[in-house]
């Protein structure tokens, strides 16, 4: 469902020629991989560099997606490949023709012209590259033709050439018969969370709202070599009432980290829960509430990259870093900060992306960060349009 994209109108930056030049050499030059920012605003991709050592942005390169148009009812999509030598951007050809792009990028990760491939799809609802970049498997939304979400939802897996990232040998590889009730009364909707770090698993989301939400989250085993996907097996599930409240589960570490709101706007009565990942998983690692550690009753969080910390909100302008202590079965407080609203990490961990609201703009705030001490480096910032998160990150190789 298009809707359910977490993609947003970003800030166009007009190309630097000189800075794009310089860039280009030291990423040529550089052994090191380039962390990547991407944003997209409309049918544009602009890429930016973060240099390592002063943590401030350069835009290298701005490119509009040929023949895509602006839908403005839907926001375009990005996802690199995890050595980002080719990016898939999900646009539109017209106000109700999808199309997906793949595009070659250069050593600074700035996509290519022309693109490598276009393919016209109708409902994609996202993507997910495994992690060796042999497959991409996509989630089609079902919709009739009345538009009442009843027809099954499923997964298609595509072959990526190594080469070029161009898609073939598409594959049906999973259909999901959801349980949409007459009229809207139910909604029902698909979504991939990821993979296992070795990219034997695959996760989903089945989520579900009426009067309150369901949500179940399942692994599928992932055959290696030809990426043929096993049948789905329930992990972890939630469901609430009328309260408003909700859980954040994320995969990360080949752990299940489950961020629980009971209730919106009560604070004291959240809480952090780390489970294994494995089927009906019920008994936590580690369960931290206020009791424990201030910050785990009274804000939602996001795990870091390396499982070792968990960003927790604090505040709407303050995220405070606390580390993960498995083997004492606690969260504790790092003594560190950071100023704003933590959303995001770059895909080795080493950057952390937070968000700057002021009125109708915002700026994406950039820190280093040491995952072995915890400390924080302030680095430089990139305007965005509005208060929205439209950013995409990468780390080519």
């Amino acid at each position: 469902m298009s809707r359910l994209f977490v993609c947003l109108v970003l800030l166009y930056l007009s190309t630097l020629t000189s800075a794009q030049d310089a860039a280009s050499a030291v990423a040529q030059s550089s052994t090191t991989p380039v962390q990547v920012i991407y944003l997209v605003e409309g049918t544009t991709i602009v890429t930016y560099n973060v240099d390592p050592q002063t943590l401030n942005p350069t835009q290298v390169a701005s490119l509009t997606v040929p023949n895509a148009v602006f839908n403005p009812d839907v926001y375009p999509s990005l996802i690199a490949a995890p050595n980002d030598h080719f990016i898939y951007y999900i646009g539109y050809v017209s106000q109700s023709q999808q199309r997906l792009w793949v595009f070659a990028t250069d050593s600074t990760g700035s996509p290519q012209l022309p693109a490598i491939q276009g393919i016209n799809v109708k409902n994609l609802n996202g993507l997910q590259v495994d992690p060796k970049a042999n497959f991409v498997y996509a989630v089609f939304e079902g919709v009739g033709s009345n538009h009442s979400y009843t027809t099954p939802w499923y997964i298609r897996r595509y072959a990526v050439d190594p080469a070029s990232g161009k898609l073939s040998h598409a594959q049906l590889e999973a259909t999901y018969a959801l349980d949409n009730g007459a009229d809207g009364t139910t909604f029902c909707g698909l979504s991939l969370l990821g993979f296992k770090a070795s990219g034997a698993s695959l996760y989903d989301e089945v989520q579900c709202s009426a009067h309150g939400t369901i949500a179940t989250y399942n692994e599928r085993t992932v055959n290696l070599t030809n990426g043929a996907l096993g049948d789905d097996v329930e992990v972890y599930s939630w469901q609430n009432g009328n309260s408003g409240g909700y859980e954040s589960v994320q995969f990360v570490a080949d752990r299940l980290f489950d961020f629980v709101v009971p209730f919106d706007y009560a604070q004291g009565y959240d809480s952090v829960n780390i489970y294994p990942v494995v089927p009906s998983t019920s008994t936590p690692l580690l369960t931290c509430t206020a009791a424990m550690l201030e910050a785990c009753g009274y804000a939602a969080g996001v795990a870091h990259p390396s499982g070792k910390y968990v960003f927790m909100a604090i505040a709407s302008d303050l995220t405070q870093i606390d580390k993960v202590e498995l083997s004492q079965k606690k969260i504790v407080d790092s003594s560190n900060y950071v100023p704003y609203w933590v959303t995001r990490f770059s895909p080795d961990g080493t950057l952390v992306y937070g968000v700057q609201n002021e009125n109708s703009s915002s700026q994406l705030m950039i820190y280093g960060f040491n995952v072995a001490t915890s400390e924080v480096t302030p680095g430089g910032s990139i305007y965005l349009p509005s208060t929205y998160e439209a950013f995409f990150t990468a780390e080519r190789q």
